[in-house]
């Protein structure tokens, strides 16, 4: 067992703000405000750590620690890195009104919850917990509730979820990683994405919901303001052009038959032009093709011009 002393806590400051020689402890420790105690193997973090009650940045990844330390005396903690230990909880944060980051990967969290009184909270990171198996990650729905106006950035990747339906209240996301988990309904999804306003950039590559025909397609329709999705960038001539073909042929979700209805339905919404219109319009009839045909099945496409 591995325990936070004085003398640790004092070792284990930025070389910023040095210790003088005539200096106590208790006086040195108030004025810090970064603590660096990752990768020490500590088990426990006791009450020395309320000397420092000027922190606003805590670093205790990579250790032993199997509960959030009670650090509720620091209220001026703005970020807290808790990333690889043996949590199983989250606890202990009540007093944290000003944290703005809390990193908690790879622990051994359950369900997301406590975060009630965190207002300020902007990234939060609870990505590939070490659960039991046929066990995935729990949403509190008070949690997230407190955090719909205030949370920017989430992973929750990795955790065997199928349905991120509950964090559709978090309307103020930026940023969600989903990745490699168990996702598969795309209406589901598609209506989860309407309700984030705000999302510029998605990550949700590893799910079987990625399997459907025009997965990627939907999924940029029903974010209206995704910028990047799984690394790739959305380009608004993308963007323009789906939402004008879903005026025309509706859902993009496709079943057996689907390729030849939408050859259809482009030379219905084409075929009766002039041929002067013919020819202006023709780039969106080929983008169409290339998009719609040739980006999930990779199959060579003649494509059929119309500048005739």
């Amino acid at each position: 067992m591995v325990k936070v002393t004085v003398g640790l806590l004092c070792r284990s400051t930025s070389n910023v703000k040095k210790r003088r020689p005539d200096e106590a402890p208790e006086q040195y420790l108030k004025q810090i405000t970064h603590l660096y105690l990752n990768d020490k193997r500590l088990t426990e973090i006791g009450s020395e750590i309320s000397l420092c009650r000027n922190l606003t940045v805590l670093y205790l990844y990579d250790n032993l620690l199997e509960k959030i330390p009670e650090v509720g005396s620091a209220t001026q903690l703005t970020h807290i890195y808790l990333q690889n230990n043996n949590i199983q909880r989250i606890e202990n944060l009540r007093n944290l009104v000003r944290l703005q980051k809390l990193f908690l990967s790879r622990n051994c969290i359950s369900v997301i919850e406590g975060l009630e009184d965190l207002k300020a909270l902007q990234e939060l990171r609870i990505d590939n917990q070490r659960l039991p198996l046929e066990e995935s990650l729990l949403f509190d729905d008070q949690s997230l509730s407190s955090l719909s106006d205030s949370l920017l950035k989430l992973d929750v990747s990795g955790n065997r979820l199928e349905s991120i339906e509950d964090l559709g209240i978090l309307s103020s996301l930026t940023y969600l990683c989903a990745s490699n988990n168990q996702i598969s309904d795309i209406t589901e999804l598609n209506n989860t994405l309407k309700k984030m306003n705000n999302l510029k950039e998605l990550e949700i590559s590893g799910n079987p919901v990625m399997n459907v025909n025009k997965a990627k397609e939907n999924i940029i329709i029903s974010a209206m303001s995704l910028e990047v999705l799984d690394g790739k960038t959305v380009s608004r001539l993308t963007r323009r052009f789906l939402e004008r073909w879903q005026q025309h042929a509706g859902t993009l979700i496709a079943s057996p038959g689907t390729e030849a209805l939408i050859k259809i339905n482009v030379l219905t919404c084409f075929g009766g032009m002039p041929s002067r219109l013919r020819k202006r319009f023709s780039f969106l009839f080929e983008l169409f093709l290339v998009n719609c045909l040739l980006s999930n099945t990779k199959r060579k496409v003649q494509l059929m011009r119309l500048n005739s």
